[in-house]
C-alpha cells in the first residue's frame, strides 16, 4: 500500500507539471505566478518517502555538493544583506523578499533531490518518464488548441476563458499560446528544460519508455513534433533561441566527430609526413569548423527573419534608423519591444558591480533598481508601472544577473560549478555503454545549451523543469547496473 502510495505521489507530480501557476498552490503560498501545482505531491512526498529513504542509508551523488555550496553561499549573503544599507521600496519589509526567495531555492532543490533518489534505478526512470511524456500531450493539447482558436475564430471561447481562470492565476494571451502556463515565456521554458531535451535525444538515438513502437514512429518522436510546434506558437523569442543553440550544439557534436573521421582517414591514405601530416589535419579541421560556423550562423538568422512573418514585435527587426540617428541600442531594443528585459539586466549588473563579492542576498537586488536604473529606462511604461504603481518589487528578468546581483561571485561560481559537473556527468553516460543512459545524458546536454538562453528570461527557482532534467543526469549516474 505504502509502495503504490508513494508511485501515485511520483505520477501526480509529473502530471502536474504543466500547471505552473495553480490558483489554490497561489493561494496558500501568496504567490500568484510561481505557483506550480507539482508542489502538493513534493511536499507529500518530501513529508512520506524522503526521510524513510535518508533513514535506509540512501545517499546522493557528489555532484550534489556545489549546489549545496551555493545554497550556503545564498544563506551567508542574505544574513549578511543586513549589514547592508538596504533602499526602502514601497513599504515591503525585505524579510518577505528573503523567505520567498529562500524558499522557492527550497523548492527547486527539494525537486531536484528528490528526483534524483527516485530515477536512481533504471525502472523508476523509465516510469517516471512515461508520466512526463503524458503530461506532455496535455501542454501540447492545451497549446496547441489555443492557437486553433485564435488562429480560427481571432478570440477564445468562453468555456476555455473560464477553464483557463480555473487552472492557471493569469488570462489567456491574444494571438500567443501559454498553454497552462503562466504566460507564453514559461511555455517555452517548460519545453526548452525538460520536454524536448528528452524527446528531442530519445527520437536522435531510437529511444522509448514505451511499449508501443510502429516501425519508425515511437511516442517521443511523435511528441517532438508537436512540442516543436506548441514552441512555435508560444512566440517566445527567447524560447526559440534555446531550441536554436540546442541545436547548433547537436551540429557542433556531428561535425566534431565527422572531423576526426575525416582526419584520420586523409592521414592514412596521404603519404604527407611531418608539418605537411600536420597542416593536412589542420585545414581539414578548420573547413569543416568554418562550415559548421557558417550553418550556425545561418540557423540564427534565418530564425530571425523566420520570425518576422508572424511576430509583430519583429516587424522593425532590419530597421537601424533609430541605432544610426540615436545611437543608442536600447531604444533599437524598444521598437523591438526588448527594452524592458534589457534595462532589468542592466540594472540587476550594476548591483552585481556595486557589491561584487556576496552580492546583495536573496531577493533583495529589486530594491537598488530605482538606483540603478538607466536614465532612458524612465521613459517606458512598464518600468514607470512598475516602480509607481505596483506594490511589487521589481526582478532582474535573467537567472544569470540575478545570480551575481543576489549571491556575487561567490555564488555564482558555485552555481557554474554544479553546471559543470552536471555537464561533464551527462557528457559520460552519453559516451556509456547503457542505451538508455546514453539518452539521459544527451538529454542533460541539450538542457545545458539550451539553460544558456533560457536563463536571460526566466529568473526563478521555483519552477521545477531544469530542476528535474538535471535530476534525471544525477539519477543515472547512481545507477550500477548493466541496463541497456
Amino acid at each position: 500500500m505504502y509502495r503504490l502510495s508513494v508511485e501515485a505521489l511520483w505520477a501526480l507530480m509529473a502530471l502536474a507539471l504543466p500547471f505552473t501557476s495553480f490558483p489554490l498552490v497561489a493561494r496558500l503560498t501568496g504567490s500568484s505566478m510561481v505557483a506550480p501545482a507539482a508542489l502538493f505531491p513534493l511536499a507529500a512526498l518530501v513529508v512520506l518517502w524522503f526521510p524513510p529513504q535518508l533513514w535506509q542509508g540512501a545517499r546522493l551523488p557528489r555532484l550534489v555538493l556545489p549546489l549545496l555550496a551555493f545554497a550556503g553561499a545564498g544563506v551567508l549573503s542574505t544574513l549578511l544583506s543586513y549589514f547592508l544599507p538596504l533602499p526602502a521600496f514601497r513599504d515591503i519589509a525585505p524579510y518577505r523578499q528573503q523567505i520567498e526567495a529562500l524558499a522557492t531555492l527550497g523548492m527547486g532543490m527539494a525537486f531536484y533531490l528528490l528526483t534524483t533518489l527516485w530515477t536512481s534505478e533504471p525502472e523508476r526512470r523509465r516510469s517516471f518518464l512515461r508520466w512526463v511524456n503524458l503530461s506532455g500531450v496535455i501542454l501540447i493539447t492545451a497549446a496547441l488548441a489555443q492557437a486553433l482558436f485564435w488562429k480560427l475564430h481571432g478570440a477564445y471561447p468562453q468555456w476555455m476563458d473560464a477553464l483557463q481562470s480555473l487552472l492557471v492565476t493569469h488570462e489567456l494571451y491574444p494571438a500567443r499560446a501559454s498553454a497552462l502556463a503562466f504566460e507564453p515565456s514559461w511555455l517555452a521554458h517548460q519545453l526548452n528544460m525538460l520536454y524536448l531535451p528528452w524527446w528531442l535525444a530519445a527520437s536522435l538515438r531510437g529511444e522509448t519508455v514505451h511499449r508501443w513502437r510502429w516501425g519508425f514512429l515511437t511516442a517521443e518522436r511523435l511528441l517532438l513534433l508537436g512540442g516543436l510546434a506548441s514552441l512555435v506558437v508560444s512566440v517566445s523569442r527567447v524560447g526559440l533561441l534555446a531550441l536554436v543553440l540546442m541545436m547548433a550544439f547537436l551540429l557542433i557534436g556531428v561535425a566534431l566527430r565527422l572531423m576526426a573521421r575525416l582526419q584520420d582517414r586523409l592521414t592514412r591514405r596521404s603519404r604527407a609526413q611531418g608539418f605537411a601530416r600536420i597542416f593536412l589535419r589542420a585545414t581539414v579541421g578548420a573547413a569543416l569548423i568554418l562550415a559548421v560556423g557558417a550553418l550556425v550562423l545561418s540557423m540564427f538568422i534565418g530564425s530571425a527573419l523566420a520570425l518576422r512573418r508572424f511576430d509583430p514585435r519583429m516587424e522593425k527587426l532590419l530597421d537601424f534608423r533609430v541605432l544610426l540617428v540615436k545611437g543608442s541600442f536600447l531604444a533599437y531594443a524598444n521598437q523591438l519591444v526588448f527594452a524592458e528585459r534589457l534595462i532589468f539586466w542592466q540594472a540587476g549588473w550594476q548591483v552585481f558591480n556595486e557589491h561584487p563579492l556576496l552580492g546583495v542576498g536573496m531577493g533583495n537586488a529589486g530594491y537598488f533598481f530605482p538606483q540603478t536604473l538607466s536614465a532612458f529606462s524612465w521613459n517606458l511604461t512598464e518600468v514607470s508601472t512598475l516602480m509607481y504603481r505596483l506594490s511589487v518589487i521589481p526582478n532582474s528578468k535573467s537567472l544569470w544577473v540575478r545570480l551575481l546581483a543576489e549571491t556575487g561571485a561567490l555564488g555564482f561560481a558555485c552555481w557554474l560549478v554544479w553546471l559543470m559537473v552536471q555537464g561533464w556527468t551527462a557528457c559520460r553516460l552519453f559516451r556509456s555503454s547503457g542505451r538508455f543512459s546514453g539518452t539521459i545524458g544527451l538529454t542533460g546536454l541539450l538542457l545545458l545549451a539550451g539553460l544558456i538562453a533560457e536563463g536571460f528570461s526566466v529568473d526563478t527557482f521555483g519552477l521545477p523543469y531544469y530542476w528535474m532534467t538535471l535530476a534525471l543526469v544525477a539519477g543515472a549516474s547512481m545507477d550500477k547496473g548493466d541496463e541497456k
